[in-house]
């Protein structure tokens, strides 16, 4: 019988596992028996969140998505990018 997956994500234990959840940082599930299959885990997230009356970033690279909300500047990456100010 698989196990289920953990909170944040995580994937499915049991015979073959299933990858964690994108974007969760959840683990991958483990393998039973003599199966060779585990789940990989799921990638992680960063929010960078900073009053809007500073200065906006003198270099910003990858795809992060950009909003305004409640007067804070906030940079959401889900792959691979910086932040220069």
């Amino acid at each position: 019988m698989n196990g289920a997956g953990g909170a944040g994500g995580g994937g499915a234990g049991g015979g073959c596992g299933t990858n964690g959840t994108v974007n969760t940082g959840g683990g991958g599930g483990g393998a039973t028996g003599n199966y060779n299959c585990f789940g990989l885990g799921g990638s992680g997230i960063v929010i960078l969140t900073y009053p809007s009356r500073h200065a906006l970033p003198s270099n910003v690279t990858g795809s992060p998505t950009f909003t305004v909300s409640g007067g804070y500047n906030i940079y959401t990456f889900t792959g691979s990018g910086s932040i220069t100010f």
